[in-house]
């Protein structure tokens, strides 16, 4: 079983941008001072891994996670483990911060999993039975989801490899004694039901058999038939948890006598079960392997009694994946970001241990700036040997899991009468907002925008609020705040600082330990990065309403406008913050002044916040229902545990006892002791002090209740991944003073007294409410968990807590004005000039709107809007992915992410979002432009429709992550001008994200003289012709990602490319100049791509660009198209390559290579045969008319164009002597290849020619004559092996794309070549 949390904020906040929604993910480039990266398969396996390696059928399953989904790692034996990425897991549209899961093996090829996003971990219905569901095929990658949802609990789901099937347990209504249930569903590898059924009570550890289930109610081992019916097997010493069935029908389990103490036992069929291993609560574990093994694993004491019982230990640690054979222990995965956030926050509770606090010194990498070339890895031990293993991740990711809806979304009906008619009478909304809404203020709503905070705004704003000072005087007035309509905001005298009964304040480490669990700090989605604005804060499940529904337990996804909590901001404030006429049982709206200031303002949400957890302290502190701890001093952290159990689920009060057989209190679904968070005993949440692997904890959150998170982040503080200063200035990595930890953390006299933060077990848990810590619940109706409620007015675990307990850190011990807003951001700066000279524009937003950034209000000289298709239900999920960020042009850009009509994109899918910008008067030859922002763009299948023109090309493909101004081309009008652009791409699987910001048409006196489309390949991209490290490269063409090699972009194109260096006749500047200058005379556009063959010019997507010809840039007013092509597709590299390799053996000339398809490069059965024989007929044969026929594409597209082909250079000087295993007779046949190729080439030229094309063949020979590899001076290339662009060739065996490629002086032969030819 794994659990696994995504890179962002896993727990509350470890990572950046994530409270809701992914965060844009901005364009960095590839760091130079990337460590290493491990290798994917485990090095020298016949020493690390033992004997038998090779032939096992051992395989290891984890699952790791980010804010893209839960990703499914598999690793074989006999492969060396090399680890890959079968598939990821998540639910398009849904936003998150960061997804979670749990796994277990059904069989060598299968797995089922649960996955949610992280936040259901703070709401106790989706962390009951929220949760997604699916079977995932472990070889192909396929997934079935499931139509229904299970809980998050750690035995979730649970699987047994003799069956061949996965249990999957829901619970339903945990602190509603009357109401509680427990669903069980087991299914096989198809996905299908083969068992189910539903019981009062709590079953906990179900694990499917042939009969029915085995699992644990209480302190007693249950078998559960077909029919529902429960039969007591065993009574036990405590709950019993880690159910695995061994051999023979034996059943094997892990319970605990006291609150250190674990045993392992085994269950014969009869009697009472016999021990077979003790040891520390928390280190031993039993794990399912396959063919009914079971693993012992942990640090058992004592004498093991596992001779002959179908146990068998194994030398790993008790919270690790054990592979199938049980040759691999598997760590919990953390990826990039997480673990980089982990690094920065491992000392932020240490120091924090005198009479007052230290200052902390952090030192890691910003998750911010962590780049997805960065490494993810996998640790790891051999139980055979006891070698420590670590690897990387080969990402090879089958996209499935992610581009279509769980059928949980859609199971079920519901009868309400306006649902029905909405689906049957919904049309396209061209709004982004929900018309339909219950919470106030709606998602998306340009005038309602809210500032992302720094964090220390945030906790500025805490450490003035406890202490009464968050007043008018101290914030700064206007500017967004105007939004309210309110004059003046203050804070606490909108909402007064609260007393609490008995006297005393709020530490201000517990307000911010529970806005860090339920925010991560953030007052808008996290698409905005602290300083901007975007929408507000609202949580997915309490904003649409996902909830249960009466009668209908599978449908939790249908939006329930009434169910919604509506929680809002920093703190997630609920009270009051539904529409008027909307309100909850007992429930005030507040004025929608107010509403709006809390969801927009963060000061006056924290002052909110504090009211509620305030009302939550004194709940438990009133005459009659006082639920206190400790010695109740309100200064001290630990005293505000019940508070926080509290604020997350709600109390029973006395006056409802007699609905509950005299019961009230606390309910059990966050007593610490409920065995669903059974991997939490033993140690508090992030503690290292108790355990050093600690760290792990943020893999799997949903394993200590609420408010033991809270405490754990009031002790350790959270990663936010910025650094800002008091005035608000964005530090940025490697600057003095870099520190993006959220907040000062509390502090302890001791590191034992820090780790005592969390309870005893036995505290809630004792014959005060009729519990045993040893043997919690045992419920066999729904009525029965009531009694478990806590109710005692004192329990103490520290008893002399005025020194033993955490005390506060506040960080503003001084009264001062607001700390300044986030400035000089890395990215995301708003860009306030720079329009193109003389161009109208259109923004994203209408005119006049407030952007509450430098650049003040919208200006537009037109109109935008969207256009949103209805789902099955009628309702418009797409609005769900949208997302509005205060950054680009203007202060204002949308975004969402890029999805074919196979991931619920396409014409009309209910996941499709179309953007039209209309321009407000009429046109005749303008250039038009498109601006895009530095974060949240990132498709390079941006197809822009440019509409009210008589070009025969309206769609023009852009690469979002080019940033700032883009021409899409020079247009004549001839109607509206406008332009179009949706999130339907032929790539999209809801990877990339796609954004809409602001066009510009620049109106132009005439025609431009010139249309010029430079196409090909890495000759007429430039490869080579750049200072080293890429640095002349168009960074959108040099994009590496090391996690996933289909955002890797190795078009490189270069600004010193020979078509760009040239000028035309009559004109003294540059190609490149004019275009960059956007001079009326020129439009220029760049679509080579290095390695391009002719296919990849015609119909392949190459980097996921598409095909050149399919860019839209060729049309009736083209004037010039350069292009090279051909070198690739004659193999040359191939044939070169070969006579290095075969450097000594024999003549390269004399070997062969594989056989390819010309039309798609793949490998066909054979080989050439002797080059020498092969080459002149290859191109001749087939390359020859594969060129003419481009040329014949090309003219087809841009008939007024004249096309130039450009040769290639004989590519060896001086003999070729100086490239390792050139001959002396081999060198004179490759520079005779390369005079064949260039001759058939202009054959082809003549070819096309007589079919209409108007070509040229510009012949480079005798201007590089002398000038190539080995020449004086070497103009070209050899072999390169330092320098190194950001996305290249890495490994230890290769060479650098730049190899035998024009340097930048070779690329200035080229303009010689060209500018003589057009002459």
């Amino acid at each position: 079983m794994a659990a696994v949390v995504a890179c962002a904020a896993l727990t509350g906040g470890l990572l950046q941008a994530a409270p809701v929604v992914a965060a844009p993910k901005p364009n960095h480039g590839r760091s130079h001072t990337t460590p290493p990266t491990p290798p994917s398969r485990v090095a020298d396996p016949g020493s690390k891994l033992g004997k038998g390696w090779n032939t096992s059928a051992d395989r290891a399953v984890t699952l790791a996670a980010d804010s893209d989904g839960v990703h499914v790692l598999v690793a074989d034996s006999a492969k060396a483990y090399e680890w890959r990425n079968a598939t990821v897991l998540s639910e398009p549209g849904m936003p998150a911060d960061s997804w979670i899961g749990n796994q277990c093996v059904i069989d060598h090829e299968h797995a089922a999993v649960v996955y949610a996003p992280r936040t259901f971990t703070n709401k106790p219905d989706l962390m009951q039975g929220g949760a997604f569901a699916a079977i995932v095929n472990l070889d192909s990658g396929k997934v079935i989801k499931l139509p229904f949802t299970a809980s998050l609990a750690y035995f979730d789901p649970t699987c047994n490899p003799d069956t061949r099937t996965a249990a999957f347990t829901g619970y339903r209504d945990m602190n509603d004694p009357r109401n509680t249930k427990t669903r069980i569903v087991s299914v096989n590898t198809a996905g299908k039901t083969t068992f189910g059924t539903v019981t009062g009570g709590e079953i906990t550890s179900a694990v499917p058999v042939k009969d029915g289930t085995i699992a644990a109610r209480g302190r007693h081992l249950v078998h559960i038939n077909r029919s529902g019916k429960v039969k007591d097997l065993a009574t036990t010493d405590s709950v019993p948890f880690d159910i695995r069935p061994a051999t023979h029908g034996k059943i094997a389990f892990v319970d605990r006598s006291d609150n250190t103490t674990a045993h392992a036992k085994l269950f014969t069929g009869h009697g009472r079960p016999d021990a077979i291993a003790a040891g520390k609560l928390g280190d031993l574990g039993l794990h399912q392997g396959a063919a009914g093994q079971v693993f012992l694993t942990g640090h058992p004491t004592g004498t093991l009694h596992t001779k002959g019982t179908g146990v068998t230990r194994i030398n790993a640690p008790s919270e690790t994946d054990i592979s199938t054979l049980g040759r691999l222990a598997v760590n919990p995965v953390l990826t990039p970001g997480v673990r980089a956030g982990l690094e920065r926050i491992k000392n932020s509770g240490k120091g924090f241990t005198k009479a007052e606090p230290s200052s902390q010194e952090r030192s890691a990498q910003a998750p911010a700036t962590v780049t997805s070339d960065t490494p993810m890895t996998v640790t790891s031990t051999a139980t055979t040997t006891g070698e420590k293993i670590t690897q990387s991740v080969q990402e090879t990711m089958n996209p499935t899991g992610k581009g279509i809806f769980s059928p949980a979304l859609t199971a079920g009906g519901s009868n309400d009468k306006q649902t029905q008619r909405i689906r049957t009478a919904a049309g396209v909304s061209n709004t982004p907002v929900d018309t339909d809404r219950w919470c106030s203020v709606s998602r998306n709503d340009v005038n309602a925008q809210a500032l992302q905070p720094t964090p220390n705004q945030v906790e500025w704003a805490v450490d003035m609020a406890v202490r009464g000072k968050l007043r008018a005087s101290s914030i700064r007035q206007g500017g967004y705040r105007s939004q309210t309509g309110m004059s003046t905001i203050d804070p606490q005298g909108l909402f007064p600082l609260p007393k609490l009964t008995g006297g005393g304040r709020i530490p201000v480490n517990v307000l911010l330990g529970i806005m860090a669990q339920e925010s991560n700090l953030w007052q808008a989605e996290s698409g905005s990065i602290p300083g901007q604005m975007g929408s507000p804060l609202a949580a997915v499940d309490g904003y649409y309403g996902h909830k249960a529904v009466e009668g209908d337990p599978d449908a939790f996804w249908q939006i329930n406008w009434d169910k919604s909590d509506c929680g809002y901001g920093v703190g997630q404030v609920t009270d009051g913050m539904r529409l008027a006429g909307h309100e909850k049982d007992h429930e005030t709206s507040l004025s929608p002044a107010l509403q709006k200031a809390v969801a927009v303002d963060y000061a006056t949400n924290i002052a909110a916040s504090m009211k509620i957890l305030a009302d939550k302290w004194n709940e438990v502190h009133t005459d009659g229902q006082k639920v206190t701890v400790n010695n109740d001093n309100p200064a001290m952290v630990e005293n505000w545990f019940t508070a926080a159990w509290n604020y997350n689920l709600g109390f029973n009060p006395p006056s409802d006892a007699s609905k509950h057989d005299g019961h009230w209190g606390l309910g059990w679904y966050n007593n610490p002791a409920n065995p669903i968070y059974k991997k939490s005993w033993g140690h508090p949440f992030m503690d290292t002090s108790v355990d050093p692997g600690a760290n792990h904890d943020a893999a799997h959150p949903q394993d200590w209740p609420y408010e033991e998170k809270v405490m754990g982040w009031a002790a350790w503080s959270i990663d936010t991944g910025f650094s800002y200063g008091t005035s608000g200035r964005q530090d940025w990595l490697g600057e003095s003073g870099f520190s993006s930890a959220g907040f000062q953390p509390a502090w302890w006299t001791t590191p034992g007294q820090r780790s005592l933060v969390s309870p005893p077990l036995d505290t809630f848990c004792n014959s005060n409410n009729n519990c045993n810590p040893d043997t919690p619940p045992d419920c066999p109706n729904e009525a029965c968990y009531a009694k478990y409620w806590w109710n005692q007015p004192n329990v103490a675990w520290k008893v002399n807590c005025d020194t033993s307990c955490g005390h506060e850190n506040i960080k503003y011990q001084t009264e001062i004005p607001e700390p300044g807003r986030g400035y000089r951001l890395k990215d995301g700066t708003p860009v306030c000039s720079g329009v193109p000279d003389g161009s109208h524009v259109v923004a994203s937003i209408p005119k006049g709107t407030e952007t509450w950034s430098d650049c003040g209000q919208a200006t537009s000289s037109g109109s935008f809007q969207f256009t949103f298709y209805p789902g099955t239900e009628g309702r418009y999920e797409a609005k769900a992915d949208l997302h509005q960020v205060g950054g680009g042009y203007g202060g204002h850009y949308w975004y969402t992410h890029t999805r074919s009509p196979g991931h619920l994109g396409g014409p009309n899918g209910y996941m499709t979002i179309n953007g039209t910008w209309t321009l407000g008067q009429n046109l005749n030859w303008a250039r038009v432009l498109v601006h895009l922002p530095d974060t949240g763009a990132q498709t390079r299948q941006a197809t822009y429709v440019v509409h009210g023109s008589d070009s025969s090309s309206p769609r023009r493909r852009v690469l979002q992550r080019a940033g700032g101004w883009v021409p899409l081309g020079v247009f004549h009008f001839t109607g509206t001008p406008q332009v179009e652009l949706s999130n339907n791409t032929a790539d999209g699987t809801a990877d990339e994200d796609i954004a809409w910001g602001a066009v510009a048409f620049q109106p132009l006196a005439a025609k431009p003289k010139n249309f010029v489309v430079a196409m090909g390949d890495s000759y007429s991209s430039g490869e080579g012709a750049s200072a080293a490290g890429g640095t002349d490269f168009f960074p959108e063409t040099d994009h590496y990602d090391k996690l996933n090699d289909k955002l890797i972009d190795k078009c490189h194109r270069s600004k010193l490319a020979w078509s760009r260096q040239a000028a035309l006749p009559g004109s003294s500047k540059p190609i490149g100049d004019m275009a960059d200058s956007l001079d009326p005379q020129m439009d220029y556009h760049f679509v080579a791509c290095s390695g391009a063959r002719h296919y990849d010019i015609l119909n392949h997507d190459q980097m996921s660009e598409g095909a050149q010809v399919d860019t839209g840039y060729l049309d009736g007013n083209t004037t010039l198209v350069t292009l090279s092509v051909g070198g690739n597709d004659a193999r040359f590299t191939d044939v070169f390559m070969q006579c290095v390799l075969k450097a000594g053996l024999d003549l390269c000339q004399d070997t062969s290579i594989d056989n390819k398809d010309p039309d798609d490069g793949h490998t066909l059965p054979g080989n050439t045969g002797p080059l020498k024989d092969w080459a002149p007929k290859w191109l001749h044969d087939q390359i020859r008319p594969r060129i003419a026929k481009t040329l014949n594409v090309i003219h087809g597209k841009a008939p007024n164009a004249k096309i130039v082909l450009m040769g290639y250079p004989r590519l060896l000087s001086a003999g070729g002597q100086c490239i390792p295993g050139i001959g002396t007779e081999e060198a004179p046949w490759l520079n005779q290849v390369a005079d064949t190729l260039d001759e058939e080439m202009k054959g082809a030229v003549s070819d096309a020619n007589q079919s209409g094309a108007k070509a040229v063949f510009a012949d480079p020979r005798n201007e590089f004559e002398g000038k190539t590899v080995c020449g004086d001076p070497e103009d070209v290339n050899g072999i390169v092996k330092t320098g190194l662009s950001k996305a290249d060739n890495f490994g230890l065996t290769e060479v650098g794309m730049a190899t035998f490629h024009p340097k930048i002086a070779g690329a200035r032969l080229y303009t010689n070549v060209l500018e003589q030819t057009l002459k």
